[in-house]
């Protein structure tokens, strides 16, 4: 090994060891993203909707809610050097909580009834602004 190739090894280690030390080089760049994204905890809400289809899809456009919130939560966390958590959600989630959100008449509709409420529930302009947020105060790629 030559003299030059030993500098530039340790060179290359010392910036390795510097962007590894900065707080900011690991929390920049997290991810809302899950390993297996069709679960999303499927489970949980099929659990509480049972065999009603209608409600388990109201069930998950009220988790999405559920997850525009929190995320919100975690990017402002971030924003503000306070602890936080940017990762997959699945298994996280407080299913309770976002059980209460469902109206209660909503429990005992028949799928066909929920129809005309689950296509009223926006999410998605939601979701976009928060992670529009979340990039702008650089806890997200």
């Amino acid at each position: 090994m030559t003299m030059n190739s030993t500098l530039t090894t340790a060179a290359a280690a010392a910036v390795a060891a510097l962007i590894l030390a900065t707080p900011m080089a690991q929390a920049t760049g997290g991810s809302w993203q899950c390993e297996n994204q069709m679960d999303m905890d499927r489970d949980e809400a099929l659990e509480i909707a049972g065999s009603n289809h209608g409600l388990y899809q109201v069930l998950m456009k009220y988790r999405e809610r559920w997850d525009s919130a929190y995320k919100r939560e975690q990017c402002e966390a971030y924003s503000e050097g306070r602890p936080y958590k940017i990762s997959c959600l699945d298994d996280r989630r407080d299913w309770d909580a976002i059980k209460a959100m469902v109206p209660e008449e909503y429990f005992g509709m028949s799928s066909e009834s929920l129809t005309p409420h689950f296509r009223a529930i926006e999410t998605f302009e939601e979701n976009r602004a928060v992670i529009a947020y979340c990039r702008d105060v650089g806890a997200i790629e």
